[in-house]
């Protein structure tokens, strides 16, 4: 089972809504899935992520991907009121490997890359090494 991260967003007048969902992305590229994805436009890509990056239950930040690459370029915590408003300098990387070799014939020499096309820290597709 996915671990279920807890997040909460507000409007800065005090109320807050908190949500829990299980986690869908690897944003920390150690292969756990350790955030949310959030598409705020219904247009099927994720906008936002509410990362747990410390493992405990509760996301700690909020990753912006302005424009839909799949790739977060901002990274903000929450000042406390819901609004995660205060960037994180200098950002967490936030790069997950896209690939990785395996050596499936236990030979010792790598002949396969997994191929994790959608950054979600698991492979769908695979392909033989050149």
């Amino acid at each position: 089972m996915d671990p279920v991260i807890e997040y909460g967003f507000g409007t800065g007048d005090g109320e807050l809504s908190t949500w829990r969902s299980p986690a869908d992305l690897d944003l920390s590229g150690d292969g756990l899935l350790d955030a949310v994805s959030l598409d705020f436009d219904g247009d099927g890509f994720t906008d936002d992520a509410m990362w747990d990056s410390d493992g405990d239950g509760v996301a700690d930040r909020s990753a912006l991907d302005l424009d839909d690459d799949g790739r977060p370029e901002s990274v903000f915590t929450d000042g406390g009121r819901g609004l995660w408003e205060r960037p994180v300098e200098p950002a967490p990387p936030l790069e997950r490997p896209r690939e990785s070799a395996l050596d499936t014939d236990g030979d010792g020499s790598d002949d396969t890359v997994l191929i994790d096309s959608d950054g979600d820290g698991y492979a769908d597709d695979s392909r033989p090494m050149d």
